[in-house]
């Protein structure tokens, strides 16, 4: 009998009206043993259940900047292109997979909707908003590289992936979580207190990082060891 591969569904943005995800989630996926899908967008919330009833994981992609709407702010100068549909079906995914107990995990953009689903805030603009930073978050170069260093609480899943209290990561963003949503806890940090991963240890996986492990893993066995568990955890 051939083993089942766990289905993971990945949510994307668009562009000029079209589905665009980023081959590396997949590879990931895939690398690791798992069957990759990307989700259309749609705002139909029945047809949002059933993509989750056929999934064995929810992997939230990287992509442009949340819409601040959703979480009560006003658009900052600095903001980006948003895309309010997509914000409101990973919404709706984030919310129904974590009720139930559905393995998720949130990439860049994805931690930072999963901390917003569940009642956090994020920074609309990194140089902005937070004065005192001196880490560059928005590396120039390849997306493989590990830019700059974060800090890792020994208490949780995250440690146990990198196995130490320190790690190198890559980095491409200006937002970055801020309040945070009740359950979380805050798993590793960069050296100016920027938040680079979250987790909620009531759940069986869920887990957001800043960084991009899928252009890093074949690289880095931190990144590497992510999407072990990730996967681990759907089975």
């Amino acid at each position: 009998m051939v083993q089942k591969r766990p289905i993971i569904c990945i949510t994307c943005r668009v562009n000029s009206d079209e589905n665009v995800l980023s081959l590396h989630y997949a590879q990931a996926i895939e690398a690791t043993g798992g069957t990759a899908i990307m989700l259309p967008q749609t705002e139909d919330k029945e047809v949002l259940s059933s993509y989750l009833s056929l999934a064995d994981g929810l992997l939230l992609s990287g992509g442009g900047d949340p819409d601040s709407l959703i979480f009560n702010e006003q658009p900052h100068p600095k903001i980006g292109r948003v895309d309010p549909i997509r914000d409101q079906m990973e919404l709706c995914l984030i919310r129904q997979a974590l009720d139930q107990d559905l393995p998720t995990f949130g990439i860049c953009r994805g931690a930072q909707m999963m901390n917003i689903a569940m009642g956090g805030t994020i920074f609309q603009d990194i140089p902005s908003q937070l004065l005192t930073s001196d880490v560059n978050h928005s590396q120039q170069g390849v997306g493989w590289y590990a830019a700059h260093t974060i800090q890792i609480e020994t208490n949780s899943a995250l440690y146990l992936a990198a196995g130490a209290t320190t790690s190198r990561v890559n980095s491409f963003h200006h937002q970055a979580i801020r309040d945070l949503a009740p359950g979380f806890v805050v798993t590793a940090t960069a050296t100016d207190g920027v938040i680079e991963a979250i987790e909620n240890p009531n759940h069986t996986f869920a887990i957001g990082v800043q960084f991009h492990p899928e252009l890093m893993w074949q690289r880095h066995p931190l990144a590497a060891q992510l999407f072990k568990r990730f996967l681990d955890a759907t089975t």
